[in-house]
């Protein structure tokens, strides 16, 4: 009798888990360099504006 959950390949599992692993870091890693960028154009242009008023 034969598990559902058993890969029919060894490395099957391992190399979508692999992939899954690289495609949320990438994502995490872009959301997090976008949210740096805005923060960083913002603390350039906005806020000397905003807390240092002429």
């Amino acid at each position: 009798m034969a598990d559902a959950t058993i890969p029919d390949s060894p490395g099957s599992l391992e190399r979508s888990q692999r992939r899954k692993a690289v495609f949320a870091s990438t994502v995490g890693t872009t959301i997090e360099w976008y949210d740096f960028f805005l923060y960083g154009t913002a603390a350039a242009l906005i806020f000397p504006k905003l807390f240092f008023p002429r």
